[in-house]
């Protein structure tokens, strides 16, 4: 009989004990997944904002850039930290003709759609 109440005590002592395992590996995962979505929610939250201030402040602007502009919106694309991004961003700048330049905002803006994630 006292072998029994071992049995069943190692027996439910293991079953805690496998309970206990997969609920924090399922913890653990939820947490990652929930990490995941904030820096991807983060992402997102930057991207948008450049591309709201980049179309509102640079392409339905009637007036010249002015240097805070120019500074603010270079601030923010690098804060993306995306090298494609950076680069059409770069070539936007540099644009010589004013249909280079509506070439190259639309290559910026559809690689900021494009970066969006869900």
């Amino acid at each position: 009989m006292a072998i029994n109440k071992k049995v069943i005590f190692i027996s439910l002592f293991c079953i805690l004990l496998i309970w206990c395992i997969i609920t924090t590996a399922l913890s653990i995962y939820s947490m990652r997944q929930i990490s995941r979505f904030n820096q991807t929610s983060q992402i997102n939250t930057k991207i948008l904002s450049f591309a709201n201030i980049f179309i509102e402040k640079i392409l339905m602007s009637k007036e010249d850039v002015n240097f805070d502009t120019r500074l603010e919106l270079e601030t923010m694309v690098r804060n993306l930290n995306d090298q494609e991004i950076f680069d059409k961003w770069q070539k936007f700048t540099k644009s010589k003709t004013e249909e280079e330049a509506g070439e190259n905002a639309k290559a910026l803006l559809s690689s900021l759609i494009q970066k969006i994630s869900y």
